[in-house]
């Protein structure tokens, strides 16, 4: 799996969190690449589902690091700590890896004469793993920030990264509960180059317990990190004001949407109000009649 006499090439870090079936499967994917001069290193956020004894049945040559849950980011820090890789890919416990996904990424990532990040489309697979469909949405390489921002098309999973870049980034910021990838990626996205490969690189399962299930204070982060990065981050100096304003206002919205969802209409009222005024559409409008029939009926 791994050289024995020197650092592997590439670190397959991936993080956990109660998830043991699923993360099995997802070891056999990493096992069953074409690309040998890897590592596996696993931090485990405090799960008590029996994770570190099956990790051990395997048998195989894997890091294995528990501590306390502390999200996420937090898991992802200890693990470009932990990992000895020039290159670092991440793999959630729950998606699986294409078989010559490591090989095809890193053929990419050494011809370059400069630090860059690769990455690749998925397919879709339900909690069985049958595969239900790919990801078709349009990848771009080079400087991707305008379209990044529009749309996340880049993951953590089916992605090469040189560890160098995520140490220089900082890390994930781990104030945030998710997005905290996304974060990275559009600061990466504002010095270093994409590239897009055309063949999936990873499967990604869909199930009810994924991290990133809507709910309304996941879309409020997200809101957040957009704007944080637009306004703070220099997001700003790249992105056109009228498609940055279009896309924070789509967020707005969707925040309203699920303030409806959650019985908020007060709040779902501001959400729409605020879109309506960053971006006019017909839509906020009517979603803030709707929050006020609602606030309405509840008085």
């Amino acid at each position: 799996m791994e050289n024995k006499n020197s650092a592997p090439v590439v670190s397959v870090c991936i993080p956990t969190y109660n998830r043991k079936d699923y993360l099995k499967e997802t070891l056999l994917s990493v096992f069953a690449q074409t690309y040998k001069d890897y590592e596996i290193v696993i931090v485990d956020d405090g799960s008590t589902d029996g994770t570190e004894e099956m990790i051990k049945q395997l048998g195989r040559n894997i890091r294995y690091h528990w501590r306390e849950n502390a999200g996420d980011a937090a898991a992802r820090n200890k693990l470009i700590e932990l990992a000895a890789g020039k290159y670092i890919t991440f793999l959630d416990s729950d998606d699986l890896l294409a078989p010559d996904a490591v090989e095809r990424m890193t053929s990419v990532m050494q011809q370059q004469t400069e630090p860059v990040i690769v990455y690749g489309p998925y397919l879709r697979i339900d909690r069985h793993g049958n595969v239900t469909g790919r990801d078709k949405r349009k990848l771009y390489s080079g400087f991707v920030t305008k379209y990044l921002f529009q749309d996340i098309f880049v993951h953590p999973n089916g992605s090469l990264f040189p560890k160098t870049l995520l140490q220089q980034a900082g890390g994930f910021d781990e104030s945030l509960h998710v997005c905290s990838d996304y974060d990275m990626w559009l600061c990466l996205s504002l010095k270093y180059r994409f590239i897009a490969l055309p063949e999936p690189t990873f499967k990604r399962r869909r199930h009810l317990s994924n991290l990133s299930a809507g709910s309304l204070q996941n879309r409020i982060t997200e809101l957040e990190v957009l704007e944080r990065f637009y306004y703070e981050k220099g997001g700003n100096a790249v992105i056109p004001r009228s498609i940055a304003m279009k896309k924070l206002s789509r967020k707005e919205y969707k925040v309203g949407k699920y303030s409806l969802i959650e019985k908020k209409p007060a709040l779902a009222a501001c959400y729409f109000r605020k879109s309506f005024r960053r971006h006019p559409n017909i839509k906020s409008i009517l979603g803030w009649v709707q929050a006020f029939v609602r606030r309405l009926g509840a008085d």
